[in-house]
C-alpha cells in the first residue's frame, strides 16, 4: 500500500523523466570519463534522477513513511513559475544571463504563498552571481552575460 502518495508520485516522475532523458542523451556521444562527451553529463544526471525516484517510490511505500494524499494543483502558482521560465528563455538573447535570471527569480517567486520581497532580492542576486561565476566564468559557455548595450 502507498503511504505517502506524495512521494510516490514524484518518484514515478523523476524515473519516467529521468529514462526518457538518458534514452535522449545516448543518442549523443557519451565518451569516456577522460575524454567525456556531449552526453555523458546528461546520461549520468538523468541515471542519477532515476535512481532517486526509484529510492522515492520504494520510501514511500514503508510502514514508517508518512501517510500523505495529494492536493490539488495550484494552477495559479504554477502557471507564475512555467510562465518564469518561458520568460527567461525569451529574454536571455536580449537581457544576457544575469539579469534573466534575476526576473526569473522575481516572476517564479511570485508563485510562492510564502513570497517577500527580501527573499526575491537575496535569492536572485545570489542566484544571478552563481550562475554567473559557474557558466559565464567557470564553464566558458557561450551566453552573452550582460546586455548588448553593455558588452
Amino acid at each position: 500500500m502507498i503511504r505517502n502518495k506524495q512521494n510516490f508520485a514524484s518518484g514515478v516522475f523523476f524515473v519516467v523523466f529521468g529514462v526518457f532523458c538518458a534514452l535522449v542523451a545516448r543518442g549523443y556521444s557519451l565518451g569516456t570519463t577522460d575524454d567525456i562527451g556531449a552526453g555523458y553529463f546528461p546520461f549520468w544526471i538523468a541515471v542519477l534522477l532515476t535512481v532517486l525516484g526509484a529510492v522515492l517510490c520504494v520510501s514511500s511505500l514503508a510502514a514508517k513513511a508518512e501517510a500523505t494524499e495529494i492536493g490539488r494543483l495550484d494552477w495559479k502558482s504554477t502557471a507564475w513559475i512555467v510562465g518564469a521560465v518561458v520568460l527567461f528563455a525569451f529574454l536571455l538573447q536580449y537581457l544576457g544571463i544575469v539579469l534573466s535570471v534575476i526576473v526569473l527569480v522575481f516572476v517564479s517567486s511570485m508563485g510562492s504563498h510564502e513570497f517577500t520581497w527580501k527573499g526575491a532580492v537575496g535569492s536572485s542576486g545570489i542566484l544571478a552571481a552563481l550562475v554567473y561565476l559557474v557558466f559565464v566564468k567557470g564553464l566558458h559557455l557561450q551566453f552573452p552575460a550582460w546586455p548588448t548595450l553593455f558588452s
